[in-house]
């Protein structure tokens, strides 16, 4: 599953850059890296990543939580959570 494209959200750049470099180390594509929840929702309809790892807490009016269940319901996009 190399070839998977996965879409980072997190709001915290090092953290986001960091998780895009160990994805790339291990031979993933990062198709994107969003940093609020509407962004995600909408970036998944658009890059129609394989994959979103989602970080839990976002700044922003919608959390990792409500943002991954819109992202399930609109484009049937798997998510797995990421928190500290």
């Amino acid at each position: 599953m190399s070839n998977a494209r996965i879409l980072i959200v997190e709001d915290e750049s090092i953290v986001a850059k960091d998780i895009q470099n160990s994805l790339i180390g291990l031979g993933y594509t990062v198709a994107g890296i969003v940093a609020f929840g509407e962004e995600a929702v909408e970036q998944a309809g658009i890059l129609k990543p394989d994959l979103i790892l989602m970080d839990v807490m976002l700044k922003g009016a919608m959390d990792g939580i409500e943002a991954a269940e819109r992202i399930r319901r609109e484009h049937s996009v798997p998510v797995v959570y990421l928190t500290a």
